[in-house]
């Protein structure tokens, strides 16, 4: 079975493609209504902080942009705005309105620090671009007046398929770029979004995570759209190629620069078409990426599976007498992978993408119960202690509810009126 795995993550290789590149193709040709979003947006009051004992850090794509007031900005520390497009002369094609958008102001207002991410996905351009110095110059500056024009916190690289013979043009890019930068604005923020696996051996992870304050691993995709059979996005275990594979090959190849690494994890899932209901089905043609909030809607219809091995959920369905498998992260599985990301020691993890869970208050709540050094007693994480705290712990009590520990707050194993005394003790003595 072992070999069987390994076999098949070496073919993935020879076909394999990024998911930001695409997912930004997929949304090419969607409109965004700008200003109407902003304008019933435009509230650029103060929010208390979660105190993160990590980072935690989400990409908000231009294509939902519409989403971004129903972002838990407690529970972030940087946002990257996708994005900024380039073409191999360093020429900014599309920004996606990132000159005229409210969405930097609201969120710095919350607390949380905002860079523009930008991208170039094609090999060959990236070639023209990396190994021209002139090229080179021009992209980072053309970045630069984006970010101070609208007194942003940093940058993002997300440069994806780069050739193997431009490694340490790369390299040269970044230190060029953190120069300027460095030069121009007081702490810039500086991060790169980096592969999972590098099949080609283009990176000097251990040179980028030097010059960049974080490098931002894409730990998904491992099974993708074109896979030949179904599995999990994000496998922990189970794998050759895995979460594990990939946060050792980090740790080992940046000389353990553990406080530069962030594991990005996917609020995204596949559905492929299948041959049958069997885990790990063969795939029938191309599998379609769908968002968190997507498969919810088909799980409320269908039974979901948890597959011990790469702590991942999965579930088949039948469409039309045909059979469709579906692997996706939910709550519980990104949780055991936070905890991952946090027992290696890494600097944190990050989101691809916001908006893509519909707000849920079950993933919220993963970063909140893994990250979050909350008030003892703050039973709804509203960042005080009140009356609001005291009618939740009598409703868990007097609805027999299941045994919350963080309710527990004298931590005798059960939930009860001691517990009020000590809350309302709480409440009178702060």
């Amino acid at each position: 079975m072992k070999l069987f795995l390994i076999v098949i993550s070496v073919l993935y290789s020879q076909t394999w493609e990024p998911f930001h590149g695409f997912d930004q193709k997929f949304h090419k040709y969607k409109s965004i209504n700008y200003i109407q979003i902003d304008s019933m947006n435009n509230d650029n009051s103060s929010q208390l902080r979660q105190n993160l004992s990590h980072k935690v850090i989400g990409y908000l794509p231009y294509w939902m942009y519409d989403t971004y007031n129903e972002i838990d900005y407690s529970l972030l520390t940087e946002i990257n705005y996708f994005s900024a497009e380039l073409n191999e002369y360093g020429n900014i094609i599309n920004d996606h309105n990132w000159d005229n958008i409210n969405f930097i102001n609201y969120a710095q207002q919350r607390g949380v620090k905002v860079k523009l991410c930008a991208t170039l996905f094609d090999s060959n351009q990236l070639e023209i671009l990396l190994s021209n110095s002139l090229n080179r110059t021009n992209a980072i500056f053309n970045l630069l007046n984006k970010v101070l024009d609208q007194n942003a916190d940093g940058i993002d690289i997300d440069f994806e398929l780069v050739p193997s013979s431009q490694r340490e043009n790369l390299v040269i890019f970044m230190q060029e770029l953190s120069d300027v930068f460095h030069s121009n604005i007081s702490d810039p923020v500086i991060t790169m979004a980096t592969p999972a696996i590098d099949w080609s051996n283009s990176w000097d992870y251990n040179a980028l995570a030097q010059i960049c304050d974080g490098l931002f691993i894409m730990g998904y995709n491992y099974f993708y759209s074109g896979s030949s059979t179904a599995g999990p996005i994000s496998p922990l275990g189970g794998y050759f190629y895995d979460l594990d594979y990939t946060v050792n090959d980090y740790i080992q190849k940046t000389n353990f620069q553990l406080d530069k690494l962030i594991l990005g994890l996917p609020y995204y899932g596949y559905d492929w078409p299948v041959t049958s209901s069997i885990i790990h089905s063969t795939t029938t043609s191309s599998g379609e990426a769908l968002t968190y909030n997507n498969v919810e809607s088909i799980l409320n219809q269908n039974f979901s599976n948890w597959n011990t091995i790469s702590n991942a959920v999965w579930f088949p369905y039948n469409n039309s007498d045909n059979w469709n498998q579906v692997w996706y992260d939910d709550s519980l599985s990104l949780s055991i992978k936070y905890n991952f990301a946090k027992q290696a020691n890494l600097a944190g993890v990050g989101i691809w993408a916001l908006g893509y869970d519909n707000n849920s208050t079950k993933m919220w709540g993963s970063i909140r119960d893994q990250f979050a050094d909350g008030l003892f007693g703050d039973l709804n994480y509203d960042l005080e202690i009140n009356i609001l705290d005291i009618t939740l712990l009598i409703l868990n009590i007097t609805s027999n509810d299941l045994y919350i520990v963080n309710f527990d707050l004298n931590q005798d194993t059960i939930i009860n009126i001691q517990d009020i005394i000590l809350l309302v003790n709480l409440i009178l003595d702060s």
